[in-house]
């Protein structure tokens, strides 16, 4: 599972295969609107994803609303809000499997929430990289069309079983691609995305590249996007928590 995330570093730059980088987001290449730092990024909302566009390659920026919404909806409606989709089963399930085989795309973060209910304490713990730098989450991506046939596009992020750090929260963890991975999930492998092979390259990243620590209860509302919800949670919350469960 992931719910909600943060994007606080503005990301730099996305190699790609050939001596040149995309910038991200300021180059001219791409279409990417004013950065905004993001504390409590939420399903719904508007957030940036980084893809390969099929008609030209162009690696670009965009924003699109968290919350697939398949192509083939004739409603723009769904009966659950599809803002994640289980990498074990991405490729066959209905809802997703289009998406998968044509339309992925990479969310970028530095850091996501999950809960733990604790007590009486529905208590938001904050998952992060060892060296809190940006990294990018495994996504796919929609477009869909209404009668008049305007479009809106729409993603979910690909979730894997926890590593055994995160465990101690959740059960489930975004797929976190770096370096070479990245590329390989934008540009389509069919060595890999195609076979079983795919089953590694979307597999949880090594506990010991990654940290967590309780954070303040006022990321719980989702209309919280500010700098205190990455803050210590209040003393008389803190003390009612035991950090190794």
């Amino acid at each position: 599972m992931c719910g909600r995330y943060t994007l606080i570093k503005q990301p730099i730059s996305i190699g790609l295969k050939s001596p040149k980088t995309i910038e991200l987001p300021d180059n001219a290449d791409t279409e990417n609107p004013a950065f905004k730092p993001r504390y409590n990024a939420a399903p719904t909302q508007g957030n940036l994803v980084v893809r390969k566009r099929p008609e030209d390659e162009r690696v670009l920026m965009s924003t699109m609303r968290w919350g697939l919404l398949p192509s083939w909806s004739r409603t723009g409606k769904t009966s659950s809000l599809l803002i994640n989709a289980r990498s074990e089963t991405v490729a066959e399930k209905p809802s997703f499997k289009a998406a998968y085989q044509r339309r992925r795309c990479l969310v970028p973060a530095d850091g996501y929430y999950e809960w733990k209910r604790y007590r009486s304490v529905n208590q938001p713990y904050y998952l992060q990289l060892e060296d809190e730098s940006v990294f990018f989450m495994a996504g796919i991506w929609e477009t869909w069309y209404d009668s008049a046939g305007v479009s809106s596009e729409s993603f979910a992020i690909l979730t894997t079983q926890a590593n055994t750090l995160t465990a101690k929260v959740h059960d489930r963890m975004p797929v976190i691609l770096e370096g070479d991975d990245t590329l390989i999930w934008l540009e389509g492998n069919s060595d890999i995305i195609q076979t079983e092979k795919r089953f590694e390259l979307l597999g949880p990243i090594d506990s010991g590249r990654m940290k967590y620590r309780a954070v303040n209860p006022i990321v719980n509302n989702n209309q919280n996007d500010v700098p205190d919800c990455i803050l210590e949670p209040p003393v008389e919350a803190s003390t009612q928590l035991d950090m190794d469960f």
